[in-house]
């Protein structure tokens, strides 16, 4: 990856949906250097996907919060993973070290689906203990792109 590259990521950061020849306009490259350039960053793996962020306060999704989880020993955690994939309040997660195994990242409709999400954790997942934190603002620039 060269300094070309950094600077298509770095413009599609901003704004992925920018047409291959405006991106093409702001390197400056040629429209087929600049094609073949993002085909192979995406046939590389370090472009995975193009994606959408939403307004998760827009879409009716107004309690945001943070789930420390820690599963129960015996819990299969490989089915706990692809089980967070199908519960639509969970916006992101991560495997961690340390006290608690996961955090997870939640935007609920109301507390009566936070509190579903809850005992769903704990009674078909295998959470063995949770520690919820409601978020009180997001902070702007966040997700930012990575320098590099």
């Amino acid at each position: 990856m060269d300094a070309v590259d950094r600077r298509i990521i770095g413009t599609l950061a901003e704004d992925a949906r920018i047409s291959v020849t405006d991106l093409a306009d702001s390197i400056p490259l040629s429209l087929s250097a600049t094609s073949e350039r993002l085909r192979r960053l995406r046939h590389s793996g370090i472009i995975r996907r193009f994606t959408v962020e939403l307004d998760l306060e827009a879409v009716g999704r107004t309690i945001r919060a943070v789930i420390d989880v820690r599963v129960h020993p015996d819990a299969d955690t490989d089915v706990f993973d692809a089980a967070l994939g199908d519960l639509a309040p969970v916006v992101g997660a991560m495997h961690l070290t340390g006290r608690f195994d996961y955090q997870l990242e939640v935007a609920a409709r109301d507390v009566a689906e936070l509190d579903e999400l809850l005992a769903h954790l704990k009674n078909e997942l295998g959470a063995q203990e949770t520690n919820t934190r409601l978020v009180l603002k997001m902070l702007d620039g966040f997700p930012r792109s990575v320098a590099l």
